[in-house]
Parts: structure tokens; C-alpha cells; sequence
């Protein structure tokens, strides 16, 4: 578990559930993240067998003032290179949680695994999320274009890295 101030970063648990089932929505994913339908049986599965905690992907909870207010993804692609993915509750955002969130997740990893390349991407047109990013010591690298599919077409992305001499 991580923790500074009035947040927690902390793995899934079975009372978590409910929230992910109502957080699989257009509403809480928002205009610029895919939907897709899920298994509740699936997820509580996985939730049993890892928590969805393996060395090669983790899903954690963020939590604000003991609220759920979000879920942080940490894809560890090969040694050295980690992905991050952030996903807020609509009424979470716009509160700099997401920064903080992910400054709190960016000096974990950096201090506790060898990890020299962070990345995360963002749409091109999600402005919000490029600032948290740009907040957090990211730097736009490129465009992957047509990178991810969602709301009937499929989107270009910027490219973000955090590079650990910037640490």
C-alpha cells in the first residue's frame, strides 16, 4: 500500500467489486477509454486467484479521504520498462488527484524497482490527461497513430515517457 496525505494506492479487494462492476460504464470511462462488458464471475475469479496483482500487471485502487476514486494499471513490459495506465471517477477529476496519484505510484516505482523508462498515452485529444502527465515530469514523445479503438473508431495517442536521469 502507498500512502501520503488523504491518499491510498492500494491493491484490489473482494469489497471492491461492486464499484469496478459500476465503473465498467461510458460514463465512468469517459470519451476517451474504451467500454467493454465483463464477466462479474470472471473478474471475482481473477480477484481470488492474483488480486490482479502479477509480477507482469498490476490493477490498484486509489483511493481519496477513504472514497474509491480510481484505478492505476502498472504493466511491467521487460525489465526496465514499466507502463502506467490512470482512470479517475468523474466526480474524482479536476482535483489534481490524478497527479498526485501518479507522482506517488512514479516515485515507487523508481525507488524500488530498476526501472530506467516509465510510459503511459493518452488520446491526443485529452487535454486533461496530457497536463497530469506534463504535471508529473512526463515527456510527449510521438503520436502512435490509430492506436486505440473506442466510440466506433479508432484514435491517435500521444506518447508520454518519464526517464529515470529526470528523477
Amino acid at each position: 500500500m502507498l500512502a501520503e496525505q488523504n491518499i491510498i494506492i492500494r491493491p484490489l479487494e473482494e469489497r471492491d467489486l461492486p464499484i469496478l462492476t459500476r465503473w465498467q460504464s461510458p460514463e465512468f470511462r469517459g470519451a476517451f477509454q474504451e467500454c467493454q462488458m465483463e464477466s462479474e464471475i470472471e473478474r471475482k475469479n481473477q480477484l481470488m486467484e492474483n488480486g490482479f496483482c502479477t509480477p507482469q500487471f498490476q490493477m490498484l485502487m486509489i483511493e481519496q479521504d477513504e472514497v474509491a476514486s480510481g484505478l492505476i494499471y502498472l504493466n511491467f513490459v521487460r525489465q526496465g520498462l514499466v507502463r502506467l495506465g490512470l482512470v479517475l471517477d468523474p466526480k474524482a477529476r479536476g482535483n489534481h488527484l490524478g497527479s498526485r496519484a501518479l507522482m506517488l505510484c512514479r516515485d515507487y516505482l523508481l525507488d524500488n524497482f530498476p526501472v530506467v523508462r516509465l510510459e503511459a498515452d493518452t488520446d491526443i485529444d485529452n487535454i486533461a490527461a496530457q497536463k497530469v502527465l506534463e504535471r508529473c515530469g512526463f515527456c510527449a514523445e510521438g503520436v502512435l497513430r490509430k492506436y486505440r479503438f473506442h466510440h466506433g473508431s479508432y484514435h491517435d495517442s500521444y506518447l508520454y515517457s518519464y526517464i529515470r536521469e529526470s528523477y
